[in-house]
């Protein structure tokens, strides 16, 4: 399948299309782990597995990734000194999405909503140029939902932000939306 899309930064993208149709691989293929067969994905002009791109861009994925025996604010603390920001932004974040009474407890304990939370904060901790979020609402209570989305907002504002999501959130307005049609092989003869 021949693909091709360039994105100009700042704004807010939804990207869109059917189970199956690559939005995923869009994610793993910017985040630089997944390289393309053939092509070239960029991150501002430079390749995306290439080192000097992760401080530039932030991958959310659908699925939490979570270390079970550390505490929630374990992961918080450990999240900002990767990356070399106050741990006390992301505690502040985690309260503002409800975490506090959970800041105590190992990762592996969380139900889906929380787990998605801690995940959402600690792979959005410091300044980026570029986000890519996986379906992060999927789980996560309204009330935290409608935090998401003001963040995500704000950060559109001097940010690349692409949501792959299938349903859009209220105060969400996308610059964008690309859709992406399912990927159907041709046959060979």
């Amino acid at each position: 399948m021949d693909a091709s899309l360039a994105v100009e930064a700042p704004g807010l993208i939804l990207l869109a299309g059917p189970n199956g149709s690559g939005k995923s691989t869009f994610a793993e293929l910017v985040s630089g782990y997944l390289r393309p067969w053939s092509g070239k994905v960029h991150i501002a002009g430079v390749n995306a597995h290439e080192a000097r791109t992760r401080a530039r861009r932030r991958v959310c994925r659908a699925e939490p990734s979570h270390f079970p025996l550390l505490t929630v604010h374990d992961h918080i603390a450990l999240a900002s000194t990767a990356r070399r920001v106050d741990r006390e932004t992301g505690l502040r974040r985690a309260t503002t999405l409800g975490l506090t009474p959970w800041l105590n407890e190992n990762a592996g304990n969380l139900s889906t909503g929380t787990a998605k939370k801690l995940w959402y904060v600690i792979n959005t901790l410091g300044s980026f140029d570029l986000a890519v979020f996986d379906e992060p609402f999927n789980g996560v209570d309204a009330q935290s939902v409608a935090v998401m989305a003001e963040e995500m907002t704000e950060w559109s504002q001097s940010a690349c932000i692409v949501l792959i999501t299938h349903a859009l959130q209220p105060g969400l307005k996308p610059d964008r939306v690309i859709q992406i049609s399912e990927f159907t092989p041709q046959k060979s003869n």
